[in-house]
C-alpha cells in the first residue's frame, strides 16, 4: 500500500469514527470525531487577579455520610482558575442575566430542597431561589439569573448551588460553590459576535476571549432548542467540558430541570 492510500484510508478510518451521548427522550447524538468538528471551540483562560480573602469555591460536591450521599457526585460546569497563589472556580461573562450548569449525578425528586443563590463581594443577597423539583433524571441542570437580579459590569460576584435531603438536617446538604465576573462588551468583541454567523462561532468567539459561561451557554441552549442533532454543537459542548477537565460531565445528558420561584433580596 503507497503512502497516498494510506493517508486515504487513515482520513476516513477518522471521519467515520463516532461517539453515541444518550439524552434523556429520544435524544440521541452520533459525533463525528474529526479536527473540523472539535477544534472550532477553544477555551483561553483569561488572566485572573488574586483577591486577599477569596474563597476558592467547590468544583464537585464531595463526600456526604448522610441523607444526601447520592448526590455526592454533583458538579459544577465551571473551570478551576489559577489567580496567582491558588485556584478558584471561577469564570466571565458578559450577561447581565448569566445562566450556570450543574451535573447532578442522581434523579432529584420533590422530596429534596434544591437553593440557588448570588452574593456580592460584601456577601450582601442578590439573588435566592429554593424549590422543590419534579421528578428530574439524572443529568446536566441548567439554572438562570432572571432579569430582576442583573449582575453589575466590573463586579464579581459569589455563588452556591445546594442540595437539601433533609429538611431537620440542612448541614448534611451537598453543595458546589463558586464565582462569576461580568466583563463589559468591548467593542472588538461586539464586532467579533456580530460577524458571527452560527451559535457554535458565536460560543467559539466567547471561549477564545475567555468568557466562559457564555461560550457553555451559546451551545447548552442550542441543543436544547434544536430539533434535530447537530454533531457540530454537541462535539463542541464535549470539547469544552474536556478543555477544563470536566470529562466525567462531557458525555451527560442535558435534563429539562424546572423553573424555580425566583427571589431577589
Amino acid at each position: 500500500m503507497n503512502k497516498v492510500l494510506r493517508l486515504k484510508t487513515a482520513t476516513l478510518t477518522t471521519a467515520l469514527t463516532l461517539s453515541i451521548i444518550n439524552f434523556p427522550g429520544n435524544w440521541q447524538y452520533g459525533l463525528a470525531q474529526t479536527p473540523t468538528s472539535t477544534a472550532k471551540v477553544r477555551y483561553v483562560a483569561p488572566v485572573a487577579v488574586e483577591k486577599p480573602g477569596e474563597p476558592r469555591g467547590r468544583r464537585r460536591g464531595g463526600g456526604s455520610r448522610g441523607p444526601c450521599k447520592q448526590y455526592e457526585t454533583l458538579t459544577a460546569l465551571v473551570p478551576i482558575t489559577k489567580t496567582g497563589t491558588k485556584e478558584s472556580v471561577w469564570g466571565q461573562s458578559i450577561s447581565q442575566n448569566p445562566t450556570f450548569w450543574f451535573l447532578v449525578s442522581n434523579k432529584l425528586t420533590p422530596k429534596v430542597t434544591v437553593e440557588f443563590v448570588i452574593q456580592d463581594d460584601t456577601d450582601n443577597y442578590v439573588y435566592q431561589t429554593k424549590f422543590n423539583p419534579p421528578e428530574t433524571a439524572a443529568g446536566i441542570i441548567s439554572v438562570a439569573v432572571p432579569p430582576t437580579a442583573a449582575l453589575e459590569v466590573g463586579k464579581s460576584y459569589r455563588w452556591t448551588f445546594s442540595i437539601y435531603c433533609d429538611s431537620d438536617k440542612p448541614s448534611a446538604s451537598v453543595y458546589v460553590r463558586g464565582s462569576v465576573t461580568r466583563i463589559a462588551l468591548e467593542p472588538k468583541l461586539q464586532k467579533q459576535l456580530q460577524t458571527a454567523k452560527t451559535p457554535l462561532e458565536r460560543a467559539a468567539v466567547f471561549a477564545q476571549n475567555g468568557i466562559w459561561y457564555d461560550a457553555l451557554t451559546t451551545l447548552g441552549e442550542q441543543m436544547q432548542s434544536s430539533k434535530r442533532e447537530d454533531p457540530e454543537i454537541a462535539s463542541a459542548w464535549i470539547e469544552l467540558l474536556k478543555q477544563v477537565n470536566l470529562d466525567n460531565s462531557a458525555s451527560v445528558g442535558i435534563v429539562p430541570c424546572c423553573t424555580p420561584k425566583s427571589q431577589t433580596l
